[in-house]
């Protein structure tokens, strides 16, 4: 099959154009990709900053340290809201920069979630506690926490510099 009208020199200087116009585009994209990026890092960052506020504050109080009982739903609550959006806050593509995320969080999926889940159920424990006040649950089930927390950032997290 012959193909009349078919000229080489148009379509090499398609692909050049297309190839040109491609790279522009990754050009422009691809800082505001980064940025988005590290937005997402420095939102993360601040939540669980937030979370381990209510962590501390929730400490004092389980401890007796501070008699602010009549606060203490309001961590409770906070904390169970944050633990819920944990899981979401590393997509993908957000391993970068200025994190101290391990690369485990994305090459372990299943073993992240697995931690996530496990403060999930520590955090619905101590609300229960929260709201029986049961002292003794109270400690318990706060201890339950700090020790998932703790977990996960060993396998998760860096060290701090």
């Amino acid at each position: 099959m012959i193909f009349t009208g078919f000229n080489y020199k148009k379509v090499k200087r398609m692909n050049i154009k297309t190839l040109t116009a491609s790279i522009a585009l990754m050009t422009v994209l691809a800082p505001s990709y980064a940025a988005e990026s590290e937005e997402i890092i420095k939102y993360r960052n601040s939540v669980m900053e937030a979370y381990a506020g209510h962590m501390s504050a929730a400490s004092r109080i389980v401890r007796g340290k501070v008699d602010f009982q009549d606060q203490l739903k309001l961590h409770a609550d906070s904390m169970a809201g944050i633990a819920n959006i944990t899981g979401t806050l590393f997509p993908e593509d957000s391993d970068f920069g200025e994190t101290r995320a391990k690369e485990e969080v994305w090459s372990k999926p299943k073993e992240f979630e697995q931690a996530v889940q496990e403060n999930q159920q520590a955090v619905s424990e101590f609300n229960k506690a929260v709201a029986s006040g049961d002292k003794d649950a109270l400690a318990g089930s706060f201890k339950k926490i700090s020790d998932s927390c703790k977990s996960c950032h060993e396998k998760f997290r860096t060290e701090e510099e």
